[in-house]
């Protein structure tokens, strides 16, 4: 990544920015004086995606992209503090008396190779936490999505006028392996800002048209819990199966049963899944090994169906290995690894705002409901942080051409997936509706209060 970076342009405030023209219409500001604002800007704003872009890095590697939002909060006026939990990143812009706003975005890339043939693709490599080289790319849209909390906190900042409070940007590491934002809260980042009043995030999805915005009423995403379970058995001879016992058929059979624990213990009318994901045992065909290991996760809303699984899955695996004849000091290893997430809810009254704010920004047909989804998500790791929980908020915005949208849905080429190697936003579209959904909710949380 380049190690200088353009000066901030001046936004000449006077040509597209008055007190008269948010005064005097407060629907439709967005798609007049924030679009032309936008429109002058956006070509500071694709430089710094293509620049991104390029130079994707894998999480806990994230040196010259947090170095680069850093930068870009200071020019915008921000207070900074950088390398919290890793690479993380803060910036604190107070603006006198009002309400805590925390927007949180990501940075990390994935370990996927690009093939997109845009000219600004990637041809990064980097090593991997095993060691080995990894093709890297931005296969999952967080570089527009930095780009665009970039442009948001640029205007912002020139527009103190018209909000009043403090807005904090907290940018953020190791998101693909759901550990970074824990990873700043135990670094002290509760003792580095103030106690947010709000706390939001976002992100973008190819299954919506880029122009709009989109958002869920409760429930937004769902906990997740990931687990591996070390099968033990007795190795011995293919030919000589009754010296040892055979942790394979074992595995299977614990693989089957946890399936009731969706079918079977939880409640049909819960929202539960159980996914294994990866099997590994033995090297020989005439072996018997010695452990088989197995990697699963599961997704809930509700916490009892938390515990349910939890408590499940444990039980199942170690009493199947007790009727099969496992010896007590070989019972399976069950261990529940530390990117556990609880599910995100919507606060009611932060979404209110947030929808007003959007449709302030884009318009009211530019702003959809839907409905929740079975991913999940570490923004509310921040609100769960505090005691009592900060009131959250998790929206999408859409990144797929509307045509090609629609063509597909119609039976058309299927369009790339986030996590796929020719995943890319429609750029400018989806770069400014990222960026004034941004705006539009700051300003309708943080609102200036005619006193």
């Amino acid at each position: 990544m380049t190690a200088t970076f353009r000066l901030l342009p001046q936004f000449l405030l006077s040509i597209f920015i008055s007190s008269t023209a948010l005064s005097s219409a407060t629907k439709t500001y967005a798609n007049e004086v924030l679009n032309e604002a936008i429109d002058r800007d956006y070509s500071y704003l694709e430089s710094i995606y293509i620049d991104i872009h390029k130079n994707p890095e894998l999480h806990d590697q994230e040196r010259e992209t947090s170095a680069r939002l850093a930068a870009e909060m200071e020019k915008a006026g921000f207070t900074v503090q950088t390398r919290i939990g890793g690479y993380g990143v803060v910036g604190i812009l107070k603006n006198g008396e009002g309400p805590v706003l925390a927007i949180r975005t990501v940075m990390d890339a994935l370990p996927i190779k690009e093939n997109t043939n845009l000219p600004y693709a990637s041809g990064v490599t980097a090593i991997a936490a095993d060691g080995t080289e990894v093709p890297v790319s931005h296969s999952c849209g967080h570089d527009a999505m930095m780009a665009s909390s970039i442009g948001a906190i640029r205007f912002l900042s020139t527009m103190r006028e018209k909000w009043e409070g403090t807005l904090i940007l907290i940018a953020q590491p190791a998101d693909e392996n759901l550990v970074g934002a824990r990873g700043m809260i135990e670094d002290g980042l509760l003792s580095k800002i103030p106690r947010p009043d709000y706390i939001v995030g976002y992100h973008l999805l190819p299954t919506f048209p880029s122009q709009k915005v989109a958002w869920v009423k409760g429930h937004v995403t769902t906990g997740a819990e990931t687990a591996t379970i070390i099968v033990r058995g007795i190795p011995g001879h293919g030919s000589f199966p009754e010296d040892a016992k055979d942790p394979v058929p074992l595995a299977a059979q614990i693989v089957l049963a946890l399936q009731t624990l969706i079918t079977r213990e939880v409640s049909p009318l819960e929202v539960a899944s159980l996914n294994i994901g990866s099997i590994h045992g033995g090297f020989e065909v005439n072996a018997i090994p010695e452990k088989v290991e197995l990697k699963l996760t599961t997704r809930f809303y509700s916490e009892r169906v938390r515990d349910q699984l939890i408590t499940g899955i444990e039980r199942i695996a170690i009493n199947q290995a007790k009727a099969y004849g496992i010896p007590d000091e070989l019972l399976p290893i069950v261990t529940f690894l530390p990117s556990g997430l609880n599910s995100s809810y919507n606060d009611p009254d932060l979404t209110q705002l947030a929808v007003k704010g959007f449709q302030d920004a884009l318009g009211e047909e530019n702003v959809l409901e839907t409905k929740k989804i079975l991913g999940t998500d570490e923004t509310n790791a921040f609100s769960y942080a505090y005691e009592p929980a900060v009131p959250l908020l998790f929206f999408f915005y859409g990144s797929s051409n509307p045509k090609a949208l629609e063509a597909s849905k119609n039976g058309g080429a299927p369009l790339p997936s986030l996590h796929s190697a020719e995943f890319a936003p429609e750029l400018k579209p989806t770069l400014n509706t990222g960026t004034k959904a941004l705006i539009g909710l700051t300003l309708s949380v943080l609102e200036k209060k005619t006193r």
